[in-house]
């Protein structure tokens, strides 16, 4: 037991340092000076850092990156998505390892590690089991995050926008600061996948809306009880062809069981086009089609 403890040890300190060069801290003031804020980031590519858009919310350019072990550099925002709580700057300069997400999801009780700087404190890693899938977390401006990851990490003021990686090297996902130190949640991979490329295209994120509100229910299927989405509200302003209460079950061909499958079905290219919705009414499935306007832009 001993020889297999050291060896853990051995490989997650070695994996730590390895890590770390790919980290960075963000300093940044508003315009005014009267408002401050910290935060980390990770390198996602070449001159381009991930963070949490509440780390650089308020903040104007250029904005302090310092890379672990490095001097500061200048960097600016690129692109925020604020529903998701992402942001992506650009940091000409900047070299170091970008870090790769990793593409299969996290499994509940796996190890992981935070690395940030939580209270300025540089260069800090935290190791710490997934304790939880598919959260939602409400941020203070009521909105709220989805198919967030929990984890029993010890995350405070200065951790948001750090990785947490596997003990594969990979980023399972972004902290940002949960309900209790003792529990932080993480953004995770299958978003920043989808939303950074996008960013780092367009600047910003444009979704489309069927004008339709939604809910989760437990629903009894002929394989049997499974998580559904259900229609909540429909706009009384708008021509849709959809009920209160009716099942989605398939958006364009794409199975819908999780909330988070009709946000990202509903991206930036079906904007001003039909939808085609497989629902089930009062026991009968039947498709309808409803045209999909823009819903929100986040400038640059």
């Amino acid at each position: 037991m001993h020889v297999t403890l050291h060896a853990f040890n051995q490989e997650l300190t070695a994996l730590i340092r390895e890590l770390l060069p790919s980290t960075v801290t963000i300093y940044g003031f508003s315009k005014d000076l009267s408002t401050d804020s910290q935060g980390s980031g990770w390198i996602y590519g070449k001159e381009l850092v991930v963070t949490n858009h509440h780390v650089v919310e308020g903040l104007a350019d250029p904005l302090t990156v310092q890379p672990v072990g490095r001097g500061p550099l200048e960097g600016t925002v690129i692109g925020r998505d604020p529903e998701n709580d992402v942001a992506l700057l650009r940091v000409p300069g900047l070299t170091g390892n970008a870090l790769e997400l990793e593409s299969t999801p996290p499994q509940l009780g796996e190890l992981s590690i935070a690395i940030g700087s939580p209270n300025s404190y540089r260069e800090s890693a935290s190791l710490e089991i997934i304790s939880g899938l598919s959260r939602q977390i409400r941020r203070p401006n009521g909105s709220v995050i989805e198919e967030m990851i929990q984890t029993d990490a010890s995350v405070i003021t200065g951790n948001s926008g750090g990785p947490l990686i596997n003990i594969k090297g990979r980023v399972l996902g972004m902290n940002t600061l949960g309900p209790a130190e003792t529990v932080n949640m993480a953004v995770p991979a299958e978003t920043l996948q989808a939303v950074v490329p996008e960013l780092e295209a367009h600047g910003c994120i444009i979704r489309a809306s069927i004008g339709i509100s939604i809910s989760l229910v437990q629903h009894l299927s002929e394989t049997g009880i499974r998580h559904a989405v259900t229609v909540k509200k429909v706009k009384k302003s708008e021509d849709i062809p959809l009920e209160s209460g009716d099942i989605l079950i398939e958006i364009n061909g794409r199975s819908v069981t999780r909330r988070i499958d009709l946000i990202r079905a509903l991206n930036r290219e079906m904007v001003d086009q039909q939808v085609s919705l497989l629902i089930e009414r009062n026991g009968q499935r039947q498709t309808v089609q409803v045209l999909a306007k823009a819903k929100a832009s986040t400038k640059r």
